[in-house]
């Protein structure tokens, strides 16, 4: 499969043929958007989690409308099995107990009435509330070479774990360094793309029973570790299966753009309340997203130019199709170059990450509408 020619001959059309939502999501709101809505609890018991695979044939654990809310629980890494006094060893032999998926506990699926295949799920991150421990760990490099940026500098691997101040929302990374907190999902997704292309590093993509691993980002979402998913924000996903199939995990405290060593201030949610809502007439081929302050367009792939170059025309399709102020594509580009702001999201899951922000501030007569 050549992505490269692939992505060059979408056209804006395709990838935001209503990128006029920004001015417009009101009116596109269906009647289910408006009727009462309900909220729904996902705990994260044995039979909600799974580790490390994402199998569309799971039974829905809630099934929800249009517009409906869920608070959804997470778990620490291999089904909460990682947790302060684990040391170094017994990690190495959970991430060997899953080979080929990834480390990641997902709570899910929510199933979303509605929401068919070519659709696009708007989701909204309403609240995100942490549980109070945290941890941070690269697996030794002697035993896994490629996993981390700087692996074979670091032979035997190294785990901490940090106890987290939820009043004051920061913990200490050791006498004289604190850190805020700014938690957001690492790992969000809708049911798997069946076009998803093989492999071209790594283990591979699905298991003998046709599982799809969680280890790698893709266009329905999944190991994205895109910081910018904070409470606030809404994410914006191609539904590939019926009722969409919303599973998350990998929940994170805090992480810098890269995430070098593997892993983030990994934590996990009491809760993490999300709105999704159906769109019909939106069409999206890769996730983007929108906070308080930019709008956030993202690529991935094996190799991180491609996955720049995926993002960045992301990012001016969406420009030279949005009704905020009208401009070529042209204009576009060099709005993207002038103004944009694109960042490794990370580099250590097989696929890397780029997302690029445009600053909403720009535009000085955008008013962003009222959901």
């Amino acid at each position: 499969m050549n992505l490269h020619a692939r992505h060059a001959s979408k056209t804006s059309a395709t990838l935001y043929a209503a990128a006029a939502l920004t001015l417009s999501l009101v009116a596109q709101a269906s009647a289910e958007d408006n009727a009462a809505s309900k909220h729904y609890v996902l705990p994260a018991t044995p039979e909600n989690v799974q580790w490390g695979w994402y199998d569309i044939n799971e039974k829905p654990r809630v099934t929800m409308k249009s517009g409906d809310t869920v608070s959804i629980e997470t778990l620490p890494h291999a089904l909460g099995q990682i947790k302060p006094g684990v040391p170094m060893d017994e990690i190495v032999k959970l991430r060997k107990e899953n080979p080929g998926g990834g480390p990641h506990s997902i709570t899910g699926p929510v199933y979303v009435q509605g929401a068919e295949p070519g659709d696009t799920l708007e989701i909204h991150i309403i609240k995100i509330v942490p549980k109070q421990d945290g941890y941070n760990f690269n697996i030794p490099g002697k035993e896994f070479p490629t996993v981390g940026q700087l692996a074979p500098e670091f032979p035997e691997g190294f785990v901490r774990y940090y106890k987290l101040d939820l009043a004051k929302m920061q913990t200490q990374f050791k006498p004289g360094i604190v850190i805020d907190l700014a938690p957001f999902p690492g790992t969000f997704a809708v049911g798997v793309d069946p076009n998803e292309p093989d492999a071209r590093a790594g283990p591979p993509i699905k298991d003998s029973k046709g599982r799809t691993s969680t280890l790698r980002p893709w266009k329905n979402g999944s190991n994205m570790d895109v910081n910018e998913l904070q409470a606030g924000s809404t994410l914006y996903l191609p539904v590939f299966q019926r009722g969409g199939l919303i599973w998350t995990g990998d929940s994170h405290c805090r992480q810098g753009n890269g995430e070098v060593n593997l892993t983030a201030l990994e934590c996990s949610y009491k809760e993490i309340e999300i709105k999704p809502i159906v769109r019909k007439g939106l069409k999206t081929e890769w996730p983007w997203a929108e906070n308080q302050t930019n709008w956030v367009f993202m690529g991935f792939d094996e190799d991180l130019n491609t996955a720049m170059k995926i993002a960045v025309d992301q990012t001016v399709n969406w420009l030279s199709t949005q009704s905020v102020v009208p401009m070529s594509r042209e204009e576009a580009y060099a709005l993207a170059s002038i103004v944009g702001d694109c960042r490794v999201s990370q580099v250590v899951d097989i696929r890397k990450g780029v997302h690029c922000l445009i600053p909403k501030s720009v535009f000085v007569n955008y008013k962003p509408p009222a959901h």
